[in-house]
């Protein structure tokens, strides 16, 4: 395998980079929408479909896994990030069985045996416990054949890394590499005048008719956070108790809270226990208490806020918390998310239009006069002037950044003075005038090298980007239905 690596250094590389970068293959599914498709089927890639169940496994599990009630996994914006998800396995599934990598099953069970959860499932024999492996994977949210293809996955990655990284090779010629480094530094004397939604506010009247159609048009914007009520009893550590004594306590706590799940009054009037309630609890836990409350403990959180307990009425398990006491929690009413009544937001969606209609008009403004600079950079302006001039560079672009960063320094430095502008969401609009420009001063050598590095991975990202692209391409990427 290792040479067939060597000799497709290449495209490997390529796929090494989609193994170890996700945030580049985190796609949107509607591009790839299309006609198809059997009912229960929700999308393709290649010739593997992704079916309804196996979808909607996948949205169950990465709830369960991330502690967050039905309510929140079933919206669009989670589906849509698991279906990226789904896609993007499928895809690195299909480019690694046309390049005929695999892992052999005596190098997976080696590398499952490395992990101190597995041995610790070790019977008598030195064989491993298959109940209880499915068991410890199942508690995790994962299929036995999900695990085992993920760490397959993991392990060719780490192939082809160590196959590439010895023969990782940049750009050779000193002479292009100081040039990269020269044009990178280059200064240019910027000013800037700007037109910002907030010189625009009063003269905005915004009408109800506008608001109450903005408020029908985005009501996802306009939901209460998923809260819940409870009670919950703890078993402290006392610092006057043995190990032994509080193991004993800490045993008869967790039996007993399983076992009555009905109601915490049982553990409360067997171990002397006060019954504390709170409501209002949200899956971030609460601001008004300290960090140190054992209803913002991570651990606790993520339990309490399990689908399961929400709706079923029972008590949590046993949860350790991080001081070493041991709380549960029953969840008396879970407060799902709901659409606000206009009124209480009304005046919130008032200042969103009129921010929008004032950001329009001072773009529309903005944009009339940048015409005008772009024929005639040095027009004298009426009521208007730009700031004083600043000088900024690709090492140094001060506040450049997003698509004013692009603007400015995709201006030819040979050819000023230019005019160019940029939308700045949420504000407004930026006018730049580019008034000359000069080499860079004393390049510090360190620096270089690190400049260089970036230049040699932004390289290798538009690299992926098109080899990515390709990929979807030979797939056949196909989107069944909609997620809304």
């Amino acid at each position: 395998m290792l040479d067939y690596v060597r000799t497709h250094q290449k495209i490997l590389q390529i796929v090494l980079l989609v193994l170890i970068l996700p945030s580049f293959v985190f796609i949107g599914v509607q591009s790839y929408t299309g006609m198809g498709g059997k009912d229960s089927d929700v999308g393709k890639v290649g010739n593997d479909l992704i079916t309804s169940v196996e979808f909607d496994n996948a949205i169950k599990n990465q709830a369960q896994r991330s502690g967050m009630p039905a309510e929140l996994a079933n919206s669009p914006g989670f589906k849509n990030n698991v279906l990226n998800q789904l896609i993007q396995q499928k895809l690195l599934k299909y480019e690694l069985q046309a390049l005929h990598l695999q892992v052999s099953d005596d190098r997976l069970a080696k590398e499952l045996n490395s992990f101190p959860e597995i041995q610790a499932l070790k019977k008598s024999d030195g064989s491993i416990d298959a109940d209880k492996y499915r068991q410890l994977l199942q508690n995790n949210g994962l299929s036995v054949a999900q695990f085992q293809n993920m760490k397959r996955s993991e392990l060719m990655g780490a192939d082809l890394q160590n196959a590439i990284a010895s023969n990782q090779q940049g750009i050779n010629s000193t002479t292009v590499s100081e040039k990269l480094i020269s044009a990178y530094g280059v200064e240019r004397e910027v000013q800037v005048l700007f037109f910002l939604a907030d010189q625009y506010t009063k003269k905005i009247k915004v009408e109800e008719t506008e608001l109450k159609d903005y408020f029908q048009a985005h009501p996802g914007d306009f939901q209460s956070t998923p809260s819940a009520d409870l009670e919950y009893v703890i078993l402290h550590r006392d610092a006057k108790m043995d190990d032994k004594e509080f193991a004993k306590k800490a045993d008869s706590f967790a039996n007993i809270v399983y076992e009555q799940a009905d109601s915490l009054q049982a553990v409360a009037d067997q171990l002397k226990l006060t019954i504390q309630k709170e409501s209002g609890l949200t899956a971030g836990g609460k601001k008004s208490f300290n960090k140190d409350h054992p209803l913002n403990d991570v651990k606790a959180l993520k339990a309490i806020f399990k689908d399961e307990v929400l709706k079923s009425n029972k008590n949590t398990e046993a949860i350790q918390l991080a001081n070493g006491d041991l709380i549960s929690v029953h969840v008396t009413q879970f407060n799902p998310a709901q659409t606000r009544k206009f009124e209480e937001v009304k005046a919130d969606i008032e200042k969103r239009v009129t921010l929008k209609k004032s950001e329009e008009m001072a773009i529309t403004d903005g944009q009339k006069l940048a015409e005008q600079l772009e024929k005639n950079p040095q027009l004298k302006l009426t009521g208007k002037e730009f700031s004083k001039s600043i000088w900024v560079s690709r090492n140094k672009p001060l506040d450049l950044q997003g698509e004013p960063f692009e603007k400015v320094f995709a201006v030819d430095p040979t050819q000023l003075p230019q005019v160019v502008s940029a939308k700045i969401p949420g504000f407004g609009l930026a006018i730049y005038r580019i008034n000359q420009a000069r080499e860079a001063k004393d390049l510090n050598p360190k620096a270089a090298i690190e400049q260089f590095k970036q230049i040699a991975e932004l390289n290798l990202q538009n690299e992926l980007a098109a080899y990515y692209s390709n990929m979807r391409d030979r797939a056949k990427v196909k989107i069944y239905k909609s997620l809304q």
